[in-house]
C-alpha cells in the first residue's frame, strides 16, 4: 500500500496494530486492514456503526468498502477532532475529565441491543484464547472455566475501548475503532477497557509522555472510569474480576511482547487466589 504523497491521493492519517487510515481527496477516510486476514473486521465495523447511528449515538457514517492490494477497507465519513489520548498528553491534569467522557459514552453504547449478526462475545473471546498459543495451558483452562460461569448478554460491545478511540469534543465523542465488535455483556467490555489501562501498552505513535505517564496514570484512569461508569450502569465487583482474567488470557493472543509478562503474572495471581 502507498503511503502519504503517493500517486493514488490518499494521505496517512493513523496508523494503529490492525489497521491504516487514509484521508481520501473527496474528503472521506479509508481504514484499511494491515493483513488481509483481517478482511472479516470491516464488515464487523461497518455493522457496529449503523446500529450506533440508527440510535442516536454519535458515529462515523459508513459509506462503502474498497479493496486494495488484497486488503480490504472500510469507507467513511471523516470525524474532526483530537483523540482523548492525545488530548491527555497535553494535559494530564485533564484526566478526571477524561474519565467522565469515557464512562458515559461507553454506558451509552452499552444501552444499544447489539444486531443479531455480530459475533457472540462469548465465541469469539474462546477463539481468541485458542489461538493465544504462549498461554500456559494452565492458564488457558482457568480462563476458560471462568467464561464457561459468565452470563451471555445482547448489548453492542466495543471490545477494544480507550481513549485513543474516543474522538471530538468532550461535548459529542465519537468512538472509533469497531472492528472487534461483538453482541454480549456490558460487564465484559468494562472489563476489557479497565484491563487496558492498568496493564495495556499504549498504542503505536503513542507520545512519550504518554509511555512514561501510562504505569501510574492508567491505574488512576481505571479507577476515575469506574466509579463513574457505576453512576449510568451497575458493575458487579466479582463479575467483573471473573471477565478481567478472560480478558487477559484472550489479550495473550494479540502478541503484544511489552504485555506478556504482566498478563502472565496478572493471571497467576488469580489462579493462586481461586484455587
Amino acid at each position: 500500500m502507498s503511503q502519504a504523497g503517493s500517486e493514488d491521493g490518499r494521505t496517512l492519517l493513523a496508523q494503529g496494530r490492525e489497521a491504516e487510515v487514509f484521508l481520501q481527496p473527496d474528503g472521506s477516510v479509508l481504514k484499511l486492514m494491515r493483513r488481509p486476514e483481517w478482511n472479516h473486521l470491516v464488515e464487523r465495523e461497518a455493522t457496529a456503526l449503523r446500529a450506533l447511528r440508527a440510535n442516536g449515538v454519535t458515529a462515523p457514517e459508513p459509506l462503502g468498502t474498497a479493496m486494495v492490494d488484497g486488503r480490504a477497507g472500510l469507507v467513511m465519513e471523516r470525524v474532526d477532532g483530537t483523540d482523548l489520548l492525545t488530548v491527555l498528553s497535553g494535559n494530564p491534569l485533564l484526566i478526571r475529565r477524561v474519565a467522565v467522557v469515557m464512562a458515559g459514552v461507553h454506558a451509552r453504547m452499552h444501552d444499544v441491543e447489539a444486531p443479531p449478526s455480530l459475533p457472540d462475545l462469548h465465541d469469539d473471546l474462546r477463539a481468541r484464547i485458542g489461538r493465544a498459543d504462549d498461554l500456559p495451558p494452565h492458564l488457558a483452562r482457568l480462563a476458560l472455566a471462568q467464561l464457561d460461569g459468565l452470563p451471555p448478554g445482547d448489548r453492542l460491545c466495543h471490545g477494544d475501548f480507550h481513549p485513543g478511540n474516543i474522538l471530538g469534543p468532550f461535548e459529542r465523542p465519537a468512538v472509533i475503532d469497531w472492528g472487534n465488535a461483538t453482541r454480549g455483556n456490558p460487564v465484559a467490555d468494562v472489563a476489557r477497557t479497565e484491563l487496558l489501562q492498568r496493564l495495556g501498552e499504549p498504542p503505536p505513535g503513542s507520545s512519550l509522555q504518554i509511555r512514561v505517564l501510562a504505569p501510574i496514570g492508567g491505574r488512576v484512569m481505571s479507577r476515575l472510569y469506574l466509579a463513574r461508569y457505576r453512576r449510568h450502569r451497575p458493575v458487579d465487583a466479582v463479575s467483573l474480576r471473573r471477565w478481567e482474567i478472560v480478558w487477559a488470557a484472550a489479550r495473550v493472543a494479540e502478541r503484544i511482547e511489552a504485555e506478556y509478562r504482566p498478563l502472565l503474572a496478572f493471571l497467576e495471581r488469580a489462579a493462586r487466589r481461586l484455587a
